[in-house]
């Protein structure tokens, strides 16, 4: 029982590196132009207490 946990430590702390990178560029990447929140242009806004 010991063998398996010290062979699969390796394997789940290279899991787990892996796993921050992949997020660590979701999160750093802006959003394409394709994207809904790419233009905010397109909004329509109105005047506060306005008709």
């Amino acid at each position: 029982m010991i063998i398996i946990a010290v062979l699969l430590l390796p394997v789940l702390s290279v899991l787990l590196y892996g796993l921050d990178q992949v997020e660590d560029r979701w999160v750093a990447r802006p959003p394409g132009p394709g994207s809904r929140h790419a233009r905010p242009g397109k909004q329509r806004r109105t005047r506060a207490g306005g008709p």
